[in-house]
């Protein structure tokens, strides 16, 4: 019989984000005139972006906020066109995007990658509504389309040439690299485009180098947007939240709330399928205590705090949750204590945001474990940018692959082990 095609309908999870793209563009334009928003849109799509370039800092906040909102718009467009429904994974892209494109990811750059994943598509026979997802992941890499684009300040059509051929052909080896190093963590670590990101930009910035192109470190940086940025923060948490509880019809939601936070399996961790709207609350929380955790340790909310804060709480739909992230965190903090850089240095306080991609790690073998991957993670993260030279802006991700693979088995080692040891001695007695 002749299948019927149902008709789609636009997933509430996709208003939800439309909703948040809606309050950025606002919130622009209550801190900026039209005129200031145009002009820093412009200065951040002729920027190199490479980390750490802080959009709100380069081009004023109602630039970087605008940014944001038309990026993500996009995708969303994009989901909606191909008629994708929602999932963890797609909610927890959209979040990113919203995040990174505080820091680093601008149409200009994006779209080369983004074609390029759609071209991989065509030659392997994939359909791209498959592929949206990774698409908006692969935009990782977006800064070697600017560094080449505007390389030492000289705009040329040779080099917009060089700099979206290179885009394109980065977007189609992403699959095949994203697809592959998913082996690497064996699904431990969230960021997995952050991990195929770090693979391809260490070749990029190593070719680079080869040729005597110097990749110059970039750190920019605000502090004076604190309070606006976290009301922000606080009002995206509050209004999920919200939204959780009336649709979830209010003691219901917070029961199948207390079901998620003893989610366990990084195999099966898509939490919006799970659980639905009660998810939101989850995402609520996560948004809260990454702020709050910023202004308890006094460091100033930017564009890549925020940028932190937004992954954190998107990937609170598929694989964080707050009893798995507490522990990461606090071996977080306790490296950046240790280590030889001021506690609140940007790559400290980033490490300590994104750290809580090894969540799996502590959901799945428990709390110590827990602190430790976040001890290790933080100790890796401030050092594993010198490789790509900036170029990968899930640079975290990258940084978790190390410790799974290090970690990881020692953690299942030891504890068959210790099962063998307790089982022998339970014979003796």
């Amino acid at each position: 019989m002749p299948t019927i095609e149902t008709k789609y309908k636009i997933p509430v999870d996709y208003y939800i984000i439309f909703g948040i793209c809606v309050f950025f563009i606002i919130s622009a334009f209550s801190f900026a005139s039209p005129r200031q928003i145009l002009d820093g849109y412009l200065k951040i799509h002729t920027s190199r972006s490479i980390l750490i370039t802080d959009y709100i800092a380069l081009a004023g906040i109602g630039a970087a906020l605008m940014n944001a909102a038309v990026l993500t718009l996009f995708n969303l467009f994009l989901l909606i066109f191909y008629k994708r429904d929602s999932n963890g994974k797609i909610i927890a892209a959209l979040f990113l995007t919203i995040g990174f494109s505080l820091f680093g990811k601008n149409m200009f750059n994006t779209l080369p990658i983004m074609a390029g994943v759609y071209c991989y598509g065509r030659i392997s026979g994939k359909k791209f509504a498959d592929m949206i997802v990774l698409a908006m992941i692969s935009s990782t890499i977006s800064p070697i389309v600017s560094e080449i684009a505007f390389l030492n300040g000289n705009i040329t059509i040779l080099n917009f040439f060089l700099a979206y051929t290179t885009g394109v052909l980065v977007g189609i080896i992403f699959p095949v690299i994203a697809d592959h190093v998913q082996g690497i963590h064996n699904f431990y670590c969230l960021y997995n485009g952050g991990i195929a990101g770090g693979f391809i930009a260490a070749m990029l910035a190593g070719l680079l180098r080869s040729i005597g192109i110097e990749i110059i470190p970039e750190s920019l940086w605000d502090t004076e947007h604190t309070f606006p940025l976290a009301f922000i923060a606080y009002g995206i948490a509050v209004a999920l939240i919200i939204f959780a509880i009336v649709t979830e019809k209010g003691i219901n939601a917070f029961k199948k709330f207390i079901d998620l936070l003893k989610e366990r399996d990084p195999y099966d961790c898509d939490y919006l399928t799970k659980y639905q709207n009660t998810c939101y609350i989850n995402i609520g929380i996560m948004c809260a205590v990454s702020t709050s955790l910023m202004l308890f340790l006094g460091k100033p909310i930017n564009g890549p705090i925020l940028g932190g804060i937004l992954t954190v709480s998107g990937f609170a739909a598929c694989g964080k949750h707050l009893r798995s992230a507490l522990p990461i965190i606090i071996g977080s903090i306790i490296a950046a204590h240790f280590n030889h850089l001021e506690f609140g240095a940007s790559e400290n306080v980033l490490a300590i945001l994104f750290s809580t991609g090894l969540s799996p790690i502590a959901a799945k073998h428990g709390w110590f474990w827990g602190v430790v991957a976040g001890f290790l993670h933080v100790s890796i993260a401030i050092f594993i940018g010198d490789i790509n030279g900036g170029l990968n802006l899930y640079n975290n991700g990258f940084a978790g692959s190390f410790v799974t693979v290090l970690l990881v088995p020692i953690i299942v080692t030891f504890k068959a082990l210790y099962k063998k040891m307790k089982t022998k001695i339970k014979r003796n007695v």
